[in-house]
């Protein structure tokens, strides 16, 4: 059997370099390029070491782990025990991962490549053949593409989960529940009173609100310009923003109290305004309601 060993090693170090690039890439590390290739180009020896009976030593559990502590302290630096063992250990999780991609596509695809202890092998001939490589080759960016995208999606569904709370607005004697979504980059403030503002999803409130509230929501710029003496509209209130780089208005109600419950602890939020939007919020219906940070992060204890 013929042996392409240059090719087998330059195939192994873009992999590595795709698996310490993920690895970064999950735990935020700020790892320079020329810090993933030398550590890429560490990995890949192992490949190397192995192919000669006399150096199988380094095929043993110990001296692999004492290599990953390496690959990784050449990628990411040493600060302390903690941050080498929490970088190993995401290092191999990204490693079973994309291994297990590839097994998975291998018995799916009738291929015999798969990535074992970071070196690519197979299941008949141990170094495959040149089909098996261009399924490799093409596979393990496509899993990294998969594995990076599922991590942001875990991230924001987690952050999201993290974030959403109960809402209770308090209007007269009306009371609008709501659940909403603590964004920190909601900056919304009204410019004359300094207060932040909340934003409400109008397609689900609308009903709870009277015509008059509803309608200055629709034409804000009609708000003072009608007669109307309905108590609700010497609560309102016109807010600039910018969206999308246009300035645009919104309709904002003052209401008489607004509590924000998370972690079932109930809190009364400083003085704010609910804008009224009739733009969707949540194209999933988490949320109904966008919280301005400072709703919950400057509170007192509900009573």
């Amino acid at each position: 059997m013929t042996l392409y060993l240059d090719v087998i090693w330059f195939l192994n170090f873009c992999i590595d370099y795709v698996l310490i690039s993920l690895t970064a890439y999950v735990l935020k590390r700020n790892a320079s390029k020329k810090r993933i290739l030398l550590a890429s180009l560490l990995a890949s020896s192992y490949v190397i070491l192995i192919v000669y009976p006399e150096l199988m030593v380094f095929s043993q559990p110990l001296v692999k782990f004492i290599l990953s502590i390496a690959i990784m302290i050449t990628a990411f630096g040493f600060k302390r025990i903690r941050f080498v063992v929490k970088n190993v250990a995401m290092f191999y999780f990204v490693s079973f991962v994309t291994g297990g991609g590839i097994f998975a596509l291998h018995y799916f695809m009738q291929s015999d490549a798969v990535i074992m202890n970071g070196v690519i092998t197979t299941k008949s001939t141990g170094m495959g053949d040149p089909v098996s490589w261009l399924f490799v080759a093409a596979g393990v960016p496509a899993l990294w593409y998969f594995s990076k995208k599922r991590v942001d999606d875990i991230t924001v569904e987690k952050m999201d989960s993290n974030s959403l709370v109960k809402v209770k607005i308090s209007i007269g004697e009306k009371i609008i529940y709501a659940n909403g979504l603590i964004d920190t980059g909601n900056k919304l403030y009204d410019p004359i009173s300094k207060m932040p503002v909340m934003v409400l999803d109008m397609n689900i409130h609308s009903s709870e609100f009277p015509e008059a509230i509803q309608s200055a929501a629709k034409d804000v710029m009609s708000i003072g310009t009608e007669e109307n003496d309905h108590p609700w509209i010497s609560r309102l209130r016109i807010v600039p923003y910018r969206s999308v780089g246009h300035q645009q208005f919104l309709a904002c109600l003052k209401p008489d109290r607004i509590e924000i419950e998370k972690d079932e602890i109930a809190v009364c939020s400083p003085p704010g305004l609910v804008g009224l939007s009739w733009t969707s919020l949540s194209s999933e219906g988490q949320f109904d309601a966008i919280v301005h940070p400072k709703m919950y992060l400057q509170h007192v204890q509900a009573s």
